[in-house]
């Protein structure tokens, strides 16, 4: 028998382990393939939900544009409304036997959920005038959802203020353009009935602005509160014109951020309750205004009856 050569025998056995060295490498590979094809699936489908959630948050927080038939450009005789929304008529019963002066706290400038957490831990009768939508506002009309009643705070144009917000009226606006800001606010807004200005110093103090302000916000169903920033305000004369009831501020509690002038603040307004049998006082959301409200949260309720905006005008209606 001949004799199998070493060199013959060493050849195949390094074909043998080359064999399985690129078995083993096929068989990584196929497993390899296999999880990346079922992570990437995974991933694609976690990424679809994350998108799915997301877009149905910007359809809650959607702010509507203006009506289609309305042109800025247009004048007051061009312009056909559509039809009245009408709001709730509901209102709490006001205990009229009371002796106790009526004191209503509004907070301007709310747009946030954290606001309204700040709001409602004081636990007390605050009224909010929550900003319309808009870029720097996106979740107001969501806010808004957090209380049972609001009011709406109307940026109007001021005689001297540099940091106006972009969707202010400003005198000079024609009625279509005011027209179809307060069209956007009652479809965003659509259990808001009243409404408050937001700076506003040169808009309220135009009577022909504020004229057509008021045939708007009639035609809306909502109600006009003079935050009084100016004494030449025509607010008066226009709810007279209109026949509804003029409520103004009376005090600014918190114009100098800090808490000690704050209580000093609000104590002026608890006077102004007891000589008139009715106050409004309005705050911002200032830490400040936060600490001094619940500091002197005990005096405000034994010394007068706090109440909601809409209960102040239904009672002096």
């Amino acid at each position: 028998m001949a004799k199998r050569s070493k060199k013959s025998t060493s050849n195949g056995e390094v074909l043998v382990y080359f064999g399985i060295l690129i078995s083993i490498i096929v068989i990584i590979g196929v497993v390899y393939l296999a999880s990346s094809t079922k992570k990437e699936s995974v991933s694609f489908k976690a990424i679809d939900n994350i998108d799915r959630y997301f877009e149905g948050k910007k359809r809650d927080y959607t702010i509507l544009d203006k009506p289609k038939n309305i042109d800025e450009n247009q004048t007051q005789n061009d312009i056909k409304f559509d039809e009245k929304i009408e709001p709730p008529t509901t209102i709490n019963s006001i205990d009229l036997k009371s002796d106790k002066p009526n004191l209503a706290i509004i907070i301007d400038d709310i747009s946030t959920f954290y606001q309204a957490k700040k709001i409602k831990s004081l636990d007390m009768n605050i009224t909010p005038s929550i900003f319309p939508p808009s870029k720097n506002y996106p979740n107001s009309a969501n806010v808004a959802k957090d209380f049972e009643f609001y009011m709406i705070h109307l940026p109007l144009e001021a005689m001297n203020y540099q940091a106006q917000e972009k969707d202010t009226l400003k005198v000079g606006d024609n009625i279509a353009k005011i027209e179809a800001q307060i069209y956007k606010i009652r479809s965003n807004f659509p259990n808001a009935i009243y409404i408050n200005n937001h700076t506003g110093s040169k808009f309220t103090s135009d009577y022909n602005s504020m004229k057509n302000l008021f045939k708007t916000l009639k035609k809306h169903n909502m109600i006009f509160i003079d935050s009084y920033t100016t004494k030449d305000s025509k607010a008066k004369i226009l709810s007279d014109e209109f026949g509804n009831k003029y409520l103004k501020r009376d005090v600014f509690i918190d114009n100098i951020k800090d808490e000690k002038a704050i209580i000093s603040k609000l104590k002026e307004s608890i006077k102004i309750a007891k000589k008139n049998g009715f106050a409004i006082a309005i705050g911002h959301p200032y830490e400040q205004t936060f600490k001094a409200l619940k500091a002197i949260k005990s005096e405000l309720e034994s010394q007068t009856r706090l109440i909601l905006l809409k209960d102040m005008y239904e009672l002096y209606h």
